[in-house]
Formats: C-alpha cells, structure tokens, sequence
C-alpha cells in the first residue's frame, strides 16, 4: 500500500534526522516536496502515525493517508511522477 504522509514541522525538515531515516527506511519511498513523502508499506496508517509522532515535537502535526490510483500532479519532478506511475 501506498501512504502520503503530510507532515507541518516547527524546523525545517532537516533538523529531524531520526524521522529522515525512519521514512527512508521503507523499501520504497518518494518525497515529492518538502515536508510530503509517499512510502510503500503493509503497515497501518496509524503505525506510521506512531512511528512518525515519535520523532516529531509535541506540537507538529502529522497526517497519514492510503493512496487510491486516482492521482493527478502539476509541476513535478518527472522522476517522483515515474515513481507514483510505477508505484501507486
């Protein structure tokens, strides 16, 4: 399954080195902007929810939603456009 997971960070993203390497640890995994990821997984969503939220501070937001094959995109790198056309 594919699952976009939205996240709103107090920092830049970067200053979150743990949750870096928890998302790049799914086999497959596309960050299409700063903040967005699509991993693939047979986790639950709130699994993932959980893992994220342990690598977040209290007030950061985090959504974690199943993707369907109906997607659309604009002004994507064509290289995370192949990846959903390949994945999702």
């Amino acid at each position: 399954m594919i699952y976009l997971v939205l996240l709103n960070l107090g920092a830049a993203e970067d200053t979150y080195p743990n949750l870096i390497g928890y998302l790049k640890s799914f086999n497959y995994w596309a960050r299409p902007m700063p903040n967005v990821w699509f991993i693939d997984t047979y986790e639950y969503s709130s699994t993932i929810r959980d893992g994220v939220a342990n690598m977040i501070n209290p007030s950061d937001k985090a959504v974690v939603i199943e993707v369907g094959k109906n997607w659309a995109s604009r002004n994507i790198n064509s290289i995370i456009t192949d990846w959903m056309k390949k994945n999702i």
